[in-house]
């Protein structure tokens, strides 16, 4: 349902503009149906939400309320899930680990996924000060549809001889195992393929390697705008769908009856929790078609430079629509950059002051945005209440030293040399 004009035009002159409307209970239901209908097939199912869709802080209290988990591919995401969440309730995946992440995050709990042999060698550089260390690995397997850069390679023997230096390290088990390779244009066959690979990989490393948890990734996509989904070149699972075929596909091939099974659901949680809400400031003539011009730009809009054509609704001002003029328009955003197109056409009864809703915004959208030209705008939610402030000259350029050589060691370098 869409707000009311006067609703969009209050919170608008309040945060100065353009503004991404957040919906709270759309992640909560998002994120209890997709888990619930997981665990209808196998009870011992968590969700690690990928806080690299969107770490907007409230989305960390939202978790906590639904006894959630999170999963992590930096230290800065670390931090950032550890605000809300305990650390036993966070995975940390991630290419890049530093000595002290490992040992933050294996200090304090947190499930650690490791993904080269340059984390196995900071790993047996810092056993000595744990009793013991569980540590989980994410493993790369053949597809014809993709060669993953992460992990270890399963077929090659790579993961055979990480094996073997991990058996090296005293105090050391092995207790899980994740992938994540997405091929959307699958289906459900996508992340079954996971769980087959992994269950059955799990099945010949046990009993020597306590296999207790098959993490499968995400990558899978969820609730969107049929004007959305009719764009792909291929069928769209619900999140139900994908939850029957994974948890039937774990109930099958399951190497024991307690392992647990973790997807890693981001973009299929947040995505149709937020829209971006852009006021029209002028339509005009240009050489003859006619263009709107949106206080908006592609960076808050589409900063991954998606193809597909956003989905779009108009609010408009007190003006009637009868007594408009519909015409083919091109929106424009509000940067000086020739490319900063919106839309290349969208037929309406445009006019300055109305406001346009661009659907499904809240994946890679906000987390991607650059200070670029116009930084990021505000979040409020759905009673008009202030999430985020729009980025402003102080808060984007606070990390610059006005006096370098007063700046303390840390700040030149965070993290120390490995």
């Amino acid at each position: 349902m869409l707000p009311d004009y006067a609703f969009l035009a209050s919170v608008s002159c309040r945060v100065g503009g353009a503004f991404y409307l957040f919906d709270s209970t759309r992640f909560h239901d998002n994120y209890l149906n997709l888990r619930n209908q997981l665990r209808s097939h196998w009870p011992n199912t968590e969700l690690a939400y990928a806080m690299k869709a969107n770490y907007m802080p409230p989305i960390g209290p939202l978790l906590v309320e639904l006894d959630g988990w999170a999963e992590v591919v930096s230290a800065f995401e670390y931090q950032v899930a550890r605000a809300s969440l305990p650390a036993e309730r966070i995975i940390f995946n991630g290419p890049i680990k530093h000595e002290q992440d490992l040992r933050e995050a294996l200090d304090k709990g947190s499930q650690v996924n490791l993904d080269s042999f340059r984390e196995i060698r900071l790993l047996e550089k810092i056993a000595p000060e744990f009793e013991r260390i569980e540590v989980g690995l994410r493993v790369c397997f053949e597809f014809t549809e993709l060669a993953s850069r992460f992990g270890f390679e399963v077929e090659s023997g790579e993961l055979d001889e990480a094996l073997l230096f991990l058996d090296s390290i005293p105090g050391l088990d092995v207790v899980g195992l994740h992938c994540h390779a997405t091929r959307r244009h699958l289906g459900v066959a996508d992340p079954v393929e996971r769980v087959e690979r992994l269950c059955r990989l799990a099945g010949k490393m046990l009993p020597r390697h306590p296999i207790r948890s098959i993490n499968i990734g995400g990558g899978l996509l969820g609730d969107m705008p049929a004007s959305l989904r009719d764009q792909f070149p291929y069928s769209i699972p619900s999140l139900a769908e994908y939850a029957d075929a994974i948890g039937r596909a774990f109930v099958r091939c399951s190497p024991t009856a307690s392992m647990r099974l973790i997807v890693e659901p981001g973009t299929s949680m947040v995505a149709n929790t937020m829209s971006l809400i852009a006021p029209v400031v002028e339509t005009r003539q240009r050489r003859g078609g006619w263009q709107a011009l949106l206080d908006t730009g592609i960076n808050s809009l589409n900063p991954t430079r998606s193809s597909t054509r956003p989905s779009l609704k108009v609010v408009s001002s007190f003006r009637p629509e009868a007594e408009r003029i519909p015409r083919d328009y091109r929106l424009v955003g509000n940067t000086c950059m020739e490319h900063d197109i919106l839309c290349e056409s969208f037929k309406w009864g445009l006019e300055a002051g109305d406001f346009v809703v661009f659907e499904n915004r809240g994946a890679y959208s906000l987390n991607y945005t650059p200070p670029f030209i116009v930084p990021c705008p505000a979040v409020v939610d759905c009673q008009g209440r202030l999430l985020k402030q729009a980025d402003s000259p102080d808060s984007i350029l606070a990390s610059y030293l006005t006096h370098p050589s007063d700046a303390p060691e840390a700040a030149y370098l965070e993290h120390p040399a490995d």
